[in-house]
């Protein structure tokens, strides 16, 4: 069974420039138009501007996004006036893991757990089993949670459309600010 409370985003370190980066707003955005497509899977094709309405995603970084996705097997297309987009395969089969791997450049946090390179440092690194430790367990979550069990546990939700003041972005988290001493005592 899948372990939804989790806080990815602080374990991944982006290192700006080079391969190795967070998740960034591709995977964030990659997780909302597949969740929005495979709340929709019983349509036969979904437009791109619906996707664009419901959630807040810009027209041109959507189309960015789907062409990864479609060429990964995620998503088919179907071009012409009538066409649109559908999920690619089971939303059964459909990990997070895979989409976030479908859109990113580059997934791993640090060079040594990457499959295919190795950090330069490996043989005196005294992180490198934590990092493996850590990216395995990551991984590993990722991998088992599928967007049936995001539809299993939240179902189709109507949200409101909050998007009559314009595009509305998906920001990273950010750890909780810490109350100084003093403002403390009054909560």
């Amino acid at each position: 069974m899948s372990s939804f409370p989790i806080n990815i985003g602080r374990f991944f370190i982006a290192k700006r420039g080079k391969r190795f980066v967070n998740l960034t707003s591709r995977s964030r955005y990659a997780l909302k138009i597949m969740l929005d497509l495979s709340q929709r899977r019983a349509e036969p094709l979904v437009r791109r501007q619906e996707i664009v309405a419901r959630q807040g995603i810009p027209s041109k970084y959507l189309d960015q996004i789907l062409i990864r996705l479609r060429r990964s097997g995620l998503v088919e297309s179907v071009r012409g006036r009538t066409g649109g987009y559908r999920i690619g395969k089971d939303f059964e089969e459909i990990s997070v893991w895979e989409v976030f791997r479908a859109v990113e450049d580059g997934i791993y946090p640090v060079e040594c757990v990457d499959e295919h390179q190795g950090c330069e440092f490996m043989q005196s690194c005294t992180a490198v089993e934590p990092w493996q430790v850590i990216f395995a367990t990551l991984r590993n979550c990722l991998e088992s949670m599928t967007l049936a069990d995001f539809d299993k546990r939240f179902g189709v939700q109507q949200k409101p459309q909050l998007l009559s003041e314009g595009i509305l972005e998906c920001r990273q988290g950010r750890e909780p600010q810490r109350a100084p001493a003093d403002v403390a005592e009054l909560i």
